[in-house]
C-alpha cells in the first residue's frame, strides 16, 4: 500500500501519492483567511475552516483512493505534535480525534499557547484532521521527530 506524502504550506497544499504528485489550489493562508474573520476564532470559523477543507478534498477525485498511512516533515506538524501529542513522532486517527475535541473546547486556552504569528498551526490541524477522515488516513508518521 503505497504511503501518502504530504506538505501543507501557506501557499500551497503538495500531496504525493501512488507516484503522482497533487498540488491543491490554496494553501493554509487563504483557508485562514476565509475563516477565521477579523482574526476572531471561533467554532464557526472552524467549522467554516472544515468545509473549505472538505472542497479542496474533493476537488481531486484520484485523492478517494488514498487510505493507510500518511508522512510529513513540515515543522508545523513538529509543532502540533508538541501542542497536543507530547512530541509524539506518530499520530493515529484516536488520538488526533480525541485532541481536536479538547482543541476545540478549550479553543481560548490553546490560542494563549502559541504566539499570534503561530496561530495558523490550528489551521493545520483541521487541516491533518479532514485529511485523515477524507483521505481515510490511519497514521501520520512525523519524519523530524523518527530521527
Amino acid at each position: 500500500m503505497p504511503i501518502l506524502e504530504f506538505s501543507l504550506k501557506a501557499n500551497e497544499i503538495i500531496l504525493l501519492w501512488d507516484s503522482e504528485s497533487y498540488i491543491l489550489k490554496h494553501g493554509l493562508n487563504v483557508i485562514q483567511q476565509q475563516s477565521v474573520l477579523s482574526g476572531i476564532w471561533s467554532e464557526y470559523a472552524i467549522e467554516n475552516m472544515i468545509y473549505q477543507i472538505e472542497e479542496l478534498l474533493e476537488s481531486e477525485p484520484a485523492l478517494r483512493q488514498v487510505q493507510g498511512q500518511a508522512v510529513t516533515s513540515d515543522p508545523m506538524m513538529t509543532l502540533l505534535s508538541q501542542l497536543f501529542f507530547q512530541n509524539s513522532s506518530a499520530i493515529d486517527r484516536v488520538q488526533l480525534e480525541h485532541a481536536f475535541n479538547d482543541f476545540v473546547d478549550h479553543l481560548n486556552h490553546y490560542l494563549h499557547q502559541v504566539e499570534q504569528g503561530q496561530q495558523q498551526v490550528f489551521v493545520y490541524f483541521v487541516m491533518i484532521r479532514e485529511m485523515m477522515h477524507h483521505l481515510k488516513i490511519q497514521e501520520i508518521l512525523i519524519k523530524s521527530l523518527l530521527l
